[in-house]
């Protein structure tokens, strides 16, 4: 319930799988919705529900994708209909509970109806929703009760959020070349959807927990829903250091509550290399002072971590990126979040995971997770293991003029009201789904111009609205505001322009190309498949060939070399090697006159891309990854280094003869650089 705790339990065919703890303590109050529904598709005149469906889709997995057992592409005319029955949970009481129904995501625009009667809709591709369905329960006898979906999805025809879906790459007018980075569409259901049973007459709907190292508080903010409105109801809040206690407190629901940690205990930070959290228990009580005898109204567990995400000034006066009040360089991989089975949607808990602790394993600290919001599966595992996160908003609209240099700088959309309401409303919601993940460091509403408007009045509510974390512009256009000016170049790693008020990172670079010499890890748009198991993508993508222009993508089609396409080809995987440890040679050098943090595109091919680290279907890794560690554990030594420290040592190794093996770099105060 917005709680931020994420429970291993409510895994269920998908890794997008989440649920919180529900307010019983007790499996019995949720179900999973997950599994084989009624799906149909139908022209938008035939508004009504459909009385035949056209079969079984899995979910909650996107129809356009293998694993919903479909693969069929939703038109712009198209409303696609979904239906099941279900039974009331275990732990439902009739009179006593209110029954949620809940869904992680679903694209793009939703409209729900329990047996038979419209409970409500939804517009947003990317974030949580839910409906309180109690008063359209059938509780006659033993019936089941039904719920329909009918979902509307254009992709790029619409000017709602979709990152990088596109429906047709070679006809479509709202991407930019190269076409080669514009992917399958998802559409429909595409996250987890279950039951909870909360209590009637109130519970926890929402909390915002806000840790703060500087004054060791903990401060909690909860929505409270409630049949009947009571000024008396008391929030009590614990926070849990593995099994102890380190802190309480208590208040109305009206007022944050305040926490501060007790003396003698000191705060465990949380870092990539030590991802420490504290458990964090929520009750609500019927008074803001319970008798002995009360028990909770509602529960919640969730988590946080005593972490600080800010910017400073080092030593040589350039503005530093910090973590908990230290100067930490973030290096980090661009993440499309795609699977050749699932799309959107990984094919297991474990699918999931994978990336993340590869990525961890590689020696990166942060993730770029690039125009894709995840589930918050995704997001935990990040707290989990201890992985920074720049979470990019998905662009929508039309991309605003654009170059990586800068030229274009200070140019972006006029205001276009109906996209602003619908860009605006899901980057508010994004935000407040995602707000207690600590791992998620940086906003980034735009991303290189793409439907960039109002950039600056964007900018600056978000920074104002999460004041936690740090908000920039990804690769232009720049308006001089945010905490970063960010460049985009490729494929070898530039300088961007220091700022006397802003950090100066490169938000990409790289993207070097190798395709592996063997069908079985390749994507292939025209025959669809790709990969062993089948898991390359969508055999409609055939369609993608043979468009109804009547020219096939062999003959007439400027990209279809991007069948193997990146930002510059690798013969084999020892000329990749060497090009990227050029590359990291080329980092050094840069942290060295200001570069506070850059990331590498990308971390695996997706279907026309061969710019991965990794295959699509995940299979190879085409880097050795013991020495990508070294040489970025290299990196991300001599980068907390300032400039006068780094003279030193290298003083210091060009004297090395000259000195007593008895003194070592660390007499110095300075760390080994192995």
């Amino acid at each position: 319930r917005g709680s931020g705790k994420v429970d291993d339990a409510s895994n269920n065919n998908s890794g997008s799988s989440t649920s919180t703890t529900s307010s019983n303590d007790s499996n019995k109050g949720w179900v999973s919705l997950n599994g084989f529904w009624q799906y149909a598709v139908k022209k938008i005149e035939k508004g009504a529900a459909p009385r035949e469906y056209d079969g079984d889709i899995l979910v909650p997995f996107p129809i356009e994708s293998p694993l919903s057992g479909v693969e069929k592409r939703l038109g712009k005319d198209d409303f696609l209909w979904y239906r099941r029955t279900f039974s009331l949970p275990e732990g439902y009481r009739r009179g006593g509970s209110r029954l949620i129904l809940h869904f992680g995501a679903v694209d793009w625009q939703t409209i729900v109806y329990i047996n038979g009667q419209a409970v409500g809709e939804h517009s947003g591709g990317y974030d949580p929703f839910e409906f309180d369905i109690t008063r359209f329960l059938n509780f006659s006898g033993e019936a089941k009760q039904e719920v329909v979906l009918r979902v509307f999805d254009p992709t790029d025809d619409g000017i709602q959020p979709r990152g990088k879906q596109c429906s047709d790459p070679f006809t479509s007018k709202r991407v930019v070349a190269p076409l080669g980075m514009w992917y399958t569409p998802n559409s429909g259901i595409w996250q987890t959807v279950w039951l909870e049973c909360v209590p009637k007459e109130a519970y926890i709907q929402k909390v915002r927990i806000l840790p703060n190292i500087d004054n060791a508080t903990v401060t909690v903010t909860a929505i409270v829903r409630q049949e009947v409105f009571k000024r008396n109801h008391g929030l009590f809040v614990k926070v849990f250091a593995g099994s102890e206690l380190v802190g309480f407190a208590s208040g109305s629901t009206h007022h944050p509550v305040e926490v501060k940690l007790i003396e003698g205990h000191k705060p465990l930070l949380w870092t990539p290399d030590n991802p420490f959290l504290y458990d964090v228990e929520i009750f609500l009580h019927n008074s803001i002072i319970p008798k002995g005898s009360d028990e909770p109204v509602d529960r919640v567990r969730s988590y946080t971590a005593m972490r600080k995400i800010s910017v400073g000034t080092d030593v040589n006066g350039v503005k530093r990126l910090q973590l908990n009040n230290k100067n930490v360089f973030q290096y980090g991989i661009l993440d499309q979040g795609w699977w050749p089975d699932g799309l959107y949607t990984p094919a297991s808990e474990e699918a999931l995971k994978w990336d993340i602790q590869m990525i961890k394993k590689m020696g990166f600290n942060m993730i770029r997770k690039h125009v894709k919001i995840e589930s918050q599966r995704w997001y935990y595992h990040c707290d989990v293991m201890g992985m920074l996160v720049w979470q990019d908003m998905p662009n929508g609209s039309v991309p605003a003029v654009w170059s990586p240099g800068g030229e274009t700088d200070y140019h972006e959309n006029p205001l276009d009201p109906l996209f602003a309401k619908i860009f605006e409303d899901e980057l508010l919601a994004c935000v407040d789904a995602l707000y207690n993940h600590p791992s998620i460091a940086v906003w980034v509403p735009f991303n290189e111009a793409w439907g960039q408007y109002s950039s600056r009045e964007i900018v600056q509510w978000l920074e104002h609205y999460d004041k936690s974390r740090l908000v920039w512009l990804s690769g232009g256009n720049d308006f001089g505001v945010g905490a970063a000016i960010d460049r985009h170049v490729y494929p070898q790693p530039v300088m961007p322009p220091l700022d006397d008020n802003r950090v100066s990172v490169l938000g990409e670079f790289g993207g070097l190309g190798h395709a592996v010499a063997s069908s079985e890890h390749a994507w292939t748009a025209c025959g669809g498949q790709g990969g062993p198991g089948s898991t390359g993508a969508s055999s409609s993508a055939g369609s993608v060939a043979d468009s109804e222009e009547g020219s096939s993508a062999e003959e007439d089609d400027a990209y279809s070399t991007f069948v193997e396409w990146g930002y510059g080809q690798s013969d084999t995987a020892d000329e990749l090697s060497e090009q990227y440890l050029g590359m990291l040679d080329m980092l050094n050098r840069l942290v060295c006159s200001g570069l506070s943090a850059a990331v590498y595109t990308q971390f695996s091919d997706v279907e026309r891309e061969t710019n991965g680290i990794v295959t699509y279907n995940r299979k190879m890794v085409k880097l050795d990854v013991r020495l990508m560690r070294k040489a970025h554990k290299r990196l991300l030594n001599r980068a907390i280094l300032s400039k006068s420290q780094m003279n030193l040592v290298s003083l210091l190794q060009d004297k090395a003869t000259k000195i007593p093996k008895s003194i070592s770099l660390m007499d110095f105060g300075i760390m080994s650089l192995s």
